[in-house]
């Protein structure tokens, strides 16, 4: 296995991409939706992201799992990893959010975008190597 193999694989990496722009629109949907729904409340947008957050990060386990990684990696390890990694950048995207739109004062889609792109590669990085491990392993050993 080459040291670039180590820390991402490019067509997985594609595939993570193409996927992760699905799950983005569906959570971009959910976000604008949540959004939409809460006019009036006090801290809207982060209360938007954090729920639409939640509700992508299901989706996107599945896919993920399906689609980008192909894994077979039982679901009783992939799930938790994958919880504990979306909610580690959860909290993190979070944190980023509010101190984005409440403190520097950005429009709620600028501190979206940025949280989505940024928080994206971590979370790809930290999915191949702690939820679905075996990808490039058994991809190795054939």
């Amino acid at each position: 296995m080459s040291k670039s193999q180590l820390f991402m694989e490019k067509d997985e990496f594609k595939r993570f991409v193409m996927i992760g722009a699905l799950n983005t629109l569906i959570f971009y949907g959910l976000y604008e939706g949540l959004y939409f729904l809460s006019s009036g409340l006090e801290h809207r947008a982060a209360m938007s992201w954090v729920l639409a957050y939640s509700l992508g990060s299901i989706i996107a386990h599945t896919t993920h799992r399906l689609l980008t990684f192909n894994s077979n990696v039982p679901i009783e390890h992939s799930l938790p990893m994958a919880v504990g990694v979306y909610g580690c950048t959860l909290i993190l995207s979070t944190i980023s959010e509010v101190i984005l739109i409440e403190m520097l004062g950005w429009h709620h889609r600028l501190a979206w975008i940025t949280n989505a792109g940024s928080f994206g590669i971590l979370i790809y990085i930290a999915l191949r190597h702690l939820a679905f491990p075996t990808r490039l392993s058994t991809k190795e050993t054939e």
